[in-house]
C-alpha cells in the first residue's frame, strides 16, 4: 500500500535561559502501563552516590578517551552537556559543583548561559580524579534527565491511506450521533495520526544527532523480521478502567513484526540515556494509535479532564480501520504539530 509523509523542517530548539530542571512531564499518550512516577528528591540529592574509585572501567564511557596530559603532567577533559543541566549541576549557590570537585580533586569549570561553548571542563592533577568526575557528573545528568518533560518521540505515521480515510469516516460518524460531552476539539488531526515507538529528552543539537545515530544503529535488528511491517488497526479501548471517564481513546494496532522492532528498539534507547522517564520504566512498547485525547481540548480544564466515552465504545468498539504497511520510523519534535501538517521531523530509519 503506498503512503507519503510529510517531511517538514525541523523544528529549532530553544536554549534555556535560567538554571533550572523542568518538572516531571505528564505521560505523552495517556496514563503509564508500567508503573508509577515515584517522588523526586532535592536537586543536588537526586541521584545514587557513585563509587569514586572503585572498579568501574570509566574507558567504556567514551568521553575518557578525550581526556588531554598537558606538558606540565596536569590533565583535563572537555566534556559536552547540554546548557539545561548547568542548574543542577552548579546547585544551590554552587554547592553540587564544589562537592563533586572536593570529592574528587578536580577544578570545574561550568560555562555560562551565554557562552557559545556547551563544554563543561574538568582539570586534575590525576587521570583517575577526572573519571571520578566524568562518573559524577554523568549519574547526575542521568538523574535529572528523567525530571524533564519529553522533546521528541519516535512515531510511525499513520496519516495517509486507508487507515487515514477509515479515521475520518469514524469522527464524521461519531460527531453525527451528537453525544453528550464530546466535540471536535477532542481529536486527533488526520494528519498526525500515528503510533508512538518511543519518548526522548533531547536538549541540544548534539543530543538529537546523538539520537538519530542511535536509531541508525537499530538498523541491524530489522535483519530477522520482515519489513514493510504489516499492520492492522481494528478496535477502540480506553488507556483506564472507566469507561465514564475517559482521557483517551484509541485504536487496537496489531503487527508482531512491529511490536519486536519496538521492544527491540525500546530496549537500545534505554542504555542511551536519552529515554524520557516513562521509557526507562517500561519493558514494552503498547502499540495503539490515538483517536481522541481530553488534552487536545483548548478548554480543558473548563471541561474537565475526561469525557464519557461508553456510547462510543458501545456504537463503534469493534470499527475497523484497515491495515497499513509501515516503511519507516521518524524522530520527531513533540508538540510541534500544525492543524494540516505532520509533526516536525528531525530525522528517519528508512526501511
Amino acid at each position: 500500500m503506498s503512503r507519503e509523509v510529510l517531511s517538514p523542517p525541523v523544528q529549532a530548539m530553544s536554549q534555556n535561559r535560567r538554571y533550572r530542571v523542568n518538572i516531571v512531564h505528564e505521560d505523552f499518550g495517556g496514563d503509564k502501563w508500567n508503573g508509577q512516577n515515584k517522588g523526586s528528591k532535592r536537586q543536588n540529592q537526586a541521584y545514587e552516590e557513585p563509587d569514586l574509585y572503585g572498579e568501574d572501567d570509566d574507558e567504556d564511557d567514551p568521553a575518557a578517551s578525550n581526556i588531554e596530559e598537558s606538558p606540565n603532567g596536569d590533565f583535563k577533559l572537555a566534556l559536552h552537556v547540554p546548557k539545561s543541566f548547568y542548574g543542577g549541576l552548579i546547585g544551590l549557590k554552587g554547592s553540587t559543583k564544589r562537592r563533586i570537585e572536593e570529592e574528587t580533586r578536580t577544578e570545574i569549570y561550568v560555562p555560562r548561559q551565554n557562552e557559545k561553548s556547551n563544554d563543561v571542563v574538568i582539570r586534575g592533577k590525576q587521570r583517575s580524579q577526572l573519571c571520578a568526575a566524568l562518573r559524577q557528573i554523568r549519574h547526575l545528568i542521568t538523574s535529572l534527565r528523567k525530571k524533564m518533560k519529553p522533546t521528541h518521540f519516535l512515531a510511525v505515521a499513520m496519516n495517509s491511506g486507508e487507515v487515514q480515510k477509515r479515521f475520518v469516516e469514524l469522527k464524521k460518524s461519531i460527531l453525527e450521533a451528537q453525544l453528550p460531552g464530546i466535540d471536535e476539539e477532542l481529536f486527533m488531526p488526520e494528519r498526525s495520526i500515528h503510533l508512538t515507538l518511543g519518548v526522548y529528552v533531547l536538549l541540544d543539537d548534539d543530543e538529537r544527532q546523538r539520537a538519530l545515530k542511535e536509531l541508525e544503529a537499530c538498523r541491524p535488528l530489522l535483519a530477522d523480521l520482515k519489513t514493510p511491517f504489516e499492520m492492522k488497526v481494528k478496535g477502540l479501548e480506553i488507556m483506564n478502567d472507566d469507561p465514564s471517564f475517559t482521557r483517551i481513546l484509541y485504536g487496537r494496532v496489531e503487527s508482531p513484526e512491529l511490536q519486536k522492532f519496538a521492544d527491540q528498539c525500546l530496549s537500545h534507547f534505554q542504555g542511551t540515556g536519552l529515554c524520557a522517564t516513562d521509557n526507562n520504566e517500561r519493558e514494552s512498547i503498547k502499540l495503539h494509535m490515538t483517536l481522541m485525547n481530553n488534552r487536545y481540548r483548548k478548554e480543558a480544564m473548563k471541561s474537565g479532564n475526561s469525557f464519557d466515552a461508553r456510547e462510543i465504545l458501545k456504537r463503534f468498539g469493534d470499527f475497523d480501520f484497515g491495515a497499513a504497511q509501515c516503511q519507516a520510523v521518524h524522530l520527531c519534535v513533540l508538540k510541534s504539530r500544525g492543524e494540516d501538517e505532520f509533526y516536525k521531523i528531525s530525522g528517519s530509519l528508512q526501511f
